[in-house]
């Protein structure tokens, strides 16, 4: 068994996969899971799995200068404004620091592709755009970027350290049809 002190030294990237499956199955949110081939980007998404990219969330991992990762998570084309995370946080911007691919596949357990908004570490935090919360249902990564979780919008937002801000800098083009 892996102590909580020690995961960032040897995270197996299933770990993130089978958190999430245990975090909703705890939470009794319903959800569907499709299985697709591996996307590592939103383009790989709409080429490999294009009936998975409506209402796709691409979720993005940050870390708070001494304090808690962050996945900030906003719709498909969207891009996350700096400023807007800061305030969702009660810090400054230049607290936020971006995370390679490697590290939040070593640190969290998420594979590229994969990463998805559930805080499954007590150090984690979720932050939805606030455009999300109008939405039924959305696509997001389960930890494996070959499988995709289909939930409520209103069973993602109830999940531990989940919540929603202004945090889309803007919307992006629109989904190729």
């Amino acid at each position: 068994m892996m102590h909580e002190n020690c995961r960032y030294e040897s995270v197996m990237v299933s770990t993130a996969y089978e958190r999430v499956m245990e975090m909703l199955r705890e939470a009794g949110a319903p959800f569907t899971l499709h299985e697709h081939p591996p996307v590592r980007t939103i383009e790989e998404a709409h080429r490999h799995a294009r009936h998975l990219t409506h209402h796709l969330l691409k979720t993005v991992v940050f870390k708070i200068k001494d304090g808690p990762w962050i996945l900030a998570a906003v719709e498909g084309g969207a891009r996350i404004d700096y400023r807007g995370l800061a305030s969702a946080f009660s810090v400054k911007r230049t607290d936020l620091r971006t995370v390679s691919p490697p590290e939040v596949e070593r640190s969290l357990g998420f594979q590229v592709g994969g990463v998805g908004p559930f805080a499954i570490w007590e150090d984690v935090e979720v932050v939805l755009d606030e455009s999300v919360a109008d939405l039924r249902f959305v696509f997001c990564g389960s930890g494996l970027n070959t499988r995709t979780i289909e939930m409520a919008v209103r069973d993602l937002a109830s999940l531990p350290r989940t919540r929603f801000s202004p945090i889309a800098r803007d919307r992006g083009s629109p989904s190729p049809a």
